[in-house]
């Protein structure tokens, strides 16, 4: 015991004396200099630091006058916090002045990035060993489920679900793009582009399959129905149950809300030569009929049908389509003195059909006395007609032939049809069709007029028509008979 006591005094006597202590040297490196005897087998070499557990060190508070403390710890702390907050495992941990902190192996000390960021050196994976992992915010919340993907649920008062995707500005306005993907409480999904995003594209593009786009609703509790498609050819079907033969392809009833009344100006923003106006300022002019097939498939035909009341709109009809009309006219006003009553005039005021009017021609009558009417034809259109004629009466030999007569626009004015009563004037807009310009109409003589019209409609076009007139008088009224058919 003695001889330990003296070894120990030397010991410290030398350490004070040197301010440097070798165990297994006589030459001290620094203040404390342990060396090993790496030949000796039977030695075992190391210095081993105070041990003890999470828990025990726990229960001890160290002060900035333990900083630089080394202890090993043989079991995590159970419930870290305060100084042993990062005593997660076992291993040799420093006191900093503040916590423990872990020894690494030449590496930095580990961050807490639940307080701190950090920099990743190399790819990793988190494996989530079936447990989920969630992010919760003031308003909403992100989990990473391990088997159902990602959620993004709205909490507290905001309640809003929603991710916003966003770029960088690239064209210097210091406006980025953005998309936002969104559910509030009880309403409609929604995705919605802002700030300087183009637009929004809807579509499929490189699949290794053809890849059509669905639309699916249900009517609430079920299934969800397939109630739209467009094909991987760019068909559109509506309720066709993942089929489209046509470009649309509707199977139901159809509906269209407006459409432009014929001749109507300023109804559509379609020009003629089939680009688009940049306001509503074109006149919407129909040519051709739609028409299907038995299958529902629609086409057109050249020309437009009959209405109702057998009254064609300005256009044409088809190649042996017949419009007719009759009309009743009181002795007293038809026969108004010369030219003074016009058909035409009577109809409109009255609210009657309205006369045929074909390619810009429209067959009329003037009342001449209570034995004859003038048949005659007007220029409807806003530009001078080509026109030629023939016409037979069934009574008198009442035959004419024009050809080649440019008719031009009528006017409508107030004397345009007492001024040159029995021929017209074609500088006025219409022609008499009969020889003598006149036709019977009285209770002893109903005579037919027949008239062929051809029109040049275009530099390549001419159509032929068949005017046809039969009025007569019955009970102190005119009736009035009128039809027109196309012949070529």
């Amino acid at each position: 015991m003695k001889n330990n006591i003296i070894l120990l005094g030397a010991v410290l006597i030398s350490g004070i004396a040197f301010s440097q202590v070798g165990i297994n040297t006589d030459a001290p490196k620094a203040t404390l200099d342990v060396v090993g005897k790496a030949t000796d087998t039977s030695s075992l070499d190391g210095i081993i630091a105070p041990r003890l557990t999470g828990v025990q060190l726990r229960a001890k508070t160290y002060t900035t006058d333990q900083t630089g403390t080394l202890v090993y710890v043989t079991t995590a702390d159970t419930a870290p916090a305060g100084q042993t907050v990062n005593v997660t495992s076992i291993g040799y941990f420093y006191f900093d002045g503040a916590v423990w902190q872990k020894v690494g192996n030449g590496a930095a000390a580990p961050v807490n990035i639940y307080n701190a960021n950090g920099t990743l050196t190399s790819g990793r994976t988190l494996t989530q060993n079936g447990f989920s992992l969630a992010f919760l915010g003031t308003n909403q919340s992100t989990s990473f489920f391990p088997n159902n993907g990602i959620s993004q649920t709205g909490i507290a008062g905001g309640k809003r679900a929603s991710i916003t995707l966003t770029s960088n500005d690239n064209n210097s306005d210091g406006v980025s793009s953005n998309m936002q993907l969104f559910q509030d409480p009880e309403q409609l999904s929604q995705i919605i582009v802002g700030s300087d995003s183009r637009g929004l594209s809807i579509g499929t593009s490189f699949t290794t399959q053809p890849a059509p786009i669905t639309f699916i609703t249900n009517t609430g509790n079920t299934n969800g129905t397939e109630r739209a498609r467009i094909t991987p050819t760019g068909n559109f079907g509506i309720n066709t149950q993942g089929f489209a033969s046509e470009k649309l392809d509707v199977n139901g009833i159809a509906r269209i809300r407006t459409l432009p009344l014929n001749g109507i100006t300023n109804a559509i923003n379609t020009t003629s030569g089939g680009t688009a106006s940049a306001s509503q300022d074109q006149t919407f002019t129909a040519t051709r009929t739609v028409v299907a097939d038995a299958n529902g498939v629609l086409g057109y035909v050249t020309g437009l049908p009959t209405t109702g009341g057998g009254t064609p709109p300005t256009g044409s009809i088809n190649v042996g389509q017949t419009i007719s009309a009759v009309y009743s006219v009181p002795n007293a006003t038809a026969t108004a003195g010369s030219g003074a009553f016009r058909l035409g005039a009577y109809a409109t005021a009255n609210g009657l059909t309205a006369l045929p009017s074909l390619d810009g021609i429209q067959i009329d009558l003037l009342g001449y006395d209570a034995n004859y009417y003038v048949p005659i034809i007007i220029n409807t259109a806003s530009t001078a007609q080509l026109v030629s004629l023939q016409s037979f009466a069934t009574v008198v030999n009442s035959n004419k032939t024009l050809l080649n007569q440019s008719l031009s626009p009528c006017p409508f004015a107030a004397n345009t049809f007492t001024s040159n009563l029995w021929a017209g004037n074609v500088t006025s807009g219409w022609l008499s069709v009969d020889n003598d310009n006149i036709v019977y109409w009285n209770t002893a003589n109903a005579e037919v007029e027949t008239t062929n019209v051809q029109v040049q409609v275009d530099a390549n076009t001419y159509r032929w028509y068949e005017f046809k007139w039969w009025c007569m008088e019955v009970s102190g009224f005119k009736k009035i008979f009128l039809s027109v058919t196309r012949k070529a």
